[in-house]
Formats: C-alpha cells, sequence, structure tokens
C-alpha cells in the first residue's frame, strides 16, 4: 500500500457517528499495532491529532485497519496526518 491508496481507502463513504467518542482510542491502539509509540501528538478545541500517513505506511498498515480506521471516524487533516473530532 502507498499514501494514495491510503486516502482512497479514507476517502470512501462511511457513516459518521458523532456519539463514538471512544473511537478515538481504539483508532490509537489500532495505530500502536503497527507505531509502538502512536499517540495523541497535539489537540485543539475540538479535534485531536496521531501520527502522519507516511508514517503508518510504511509500518505495513494494511487496507482493513485504514477501514477499520475510518469506521471509527478517523481522518486526515491537512493532507498527511489522521485527525479525530472530539
Amino acid at each position: 500500500m502507498d499514501t494514495e491508496r491510503f486516502k482512497k481507502l479514507m476517502e470512501e463513504d462511511y457513516a459518521y457517528n458523532s456519539s463514538l467518542k471512544v473511537r478515538v482510542f481504539q483508532g490509537l491502539l489500532l495505530m500502536r499495532k503497527y507505531i509502538p509509540t502512536a499517540t495523541i501528538e497535539s489537540a485543539e478545541h475540538d479535534i485531536v491529532y496521531s501520527v502522519g500517513i507516511e508514517k503508518l505506511v510504511e509500518a505495513g498498515i494494511t487496507e482493513e485497519d485504514v477501514k477499520a480506521l475510518r469506521d471509527m471516524n478517523w481522518h486526515i487533516e491537512g493532507g498527511e496526518y489522521l485527525a479525530h473530532f472530539v
């Protein structure tokens, strides 16, 4: 997988559910399968940011796990980082 495929998978339709705030933690746990040090890198008023998608691709993330992150309401912010509204 490359970053373009990652982005394409993240852009596919999914059912956003704002009540699933626990998905932030679940997404971080999933990312830690590939990058053991993955955590919240920064935060703003209503959004948290985590690792860059390039790092996840380099670590070997699968298409299945990219789709899982998408379904947990994670998205790509700034074209390169995973983020989640809280």
